[in-house]
């Protein structure tokens, strides 16, 4: 049998990891998990170690990055898993690990699952072939305050194209970015570059759970349900100019429907 590198999709909640990931899992002797990309709940590491008899050891930011080849170099004498939240090659770190592999000659193979990025777009009704890049809006900090991400918007906007915006989370202390504080830093990006972009914005929590919240409006009606969307993964969308179906699609979540 061959040894192998594995990259295994979590998918957005507990339980979405695919029959092929979980025997994947049993297969292979080394099992990690990558907290540091993207939200992984301890529920569902507690879920895996009890499907799978198997123990997941958490990943660093400097394992997942400088020290990377580590982990490639242990698949050269045992079968290794690299458990990824959402879908593994959405992040360009899991791309280089996969370099890494090709230049040790150490075989990999990704295991696919679903992702922010198909279920965003899918969920919003909004047509796939109309949106443009996307951006995140990452935490400031005293030396640290980008506002790439309302540029990135703006482009789009100029070109009558949707843009899926990220926000970012806290790892070390597992904070995602509330949605008071992302409006807040869309508003100041807004007036550094004085203009005044976003009027209504589509806002997409904890997709795939069972409590999973879509709200459609205003800023100001949004920040209405901060309560609501408080500790829970937020993505948002910025529609630009959408058509008929797209807008009777949006209005499934407008607050003043709801």
């Amino acid at each position: 049998m061959f040894l192998l590198l594995f990259l295994i999709g979590l998918g957005l909640d507990k339980g979405d990891i695919s029959e092929k990931g979980l025997q994947t899992i049993k297969r292979a002797s080394k099992l990690f998990i990558d907290p540091y990309t993207n939200l992984v709940s301890d529920d569902y590491i507690i879920y895996l170690e009890e499907k799978t008899g198997k123990k997941v050891e958490k990943l660093s930011r400097s394992d997942l990055e400088e020290n990377a080849i580590k982990i490639v170099d242990l698949a050269k004498n045992e079968d290794v898993a690299v458990l990824v939240s959402g879908d593994p090659l959405i992040a360009t770190t899991h791309h280089t690990i996969l370099d890494l592999a090709k230049s040790k000659n150490v075989e990999a193979k990704v295991i696919h699952s679903s992702s922010i990025f198909s279920a965003a777009i899918g969920e919003s009704g909004l047509d796939i072939y109309r949106f443009g890049p996307t951006t995140t809006i990452p935490f400031w900090s005293e030396k640290y305050k980008p506002v790439s991400f309302i540029d990135v918007i703006k482009r789009n906007i100029d070109n009558n194209e949707h843009t899926l915006v990220l926000l970012d989370y806290n790892y070390k202390e597992k904070k995602p970015m509330p949605i008071e504080e992302a409006i807040s830093l869309l508003q100041k990006a807004e007036e550094q570059r004085g203009i005044n972009l976003i009027k209504k914005i589509l806002v997409l929590a904890d997709l795939g759970k069972e409590d999973q919240k879509i709200f459609f409006g205003t800023i100001e009606a949004i920040l209405s349900k901060k309560e609501i969307l408080k500790g829970k993964v937020i993505s948002i969308i910025i529609p630009s100019n959408p058509n008929f179906a797209e807008e009777e699609a949006l209005s499934k979540y407008s607050i003043s429907n709801i």
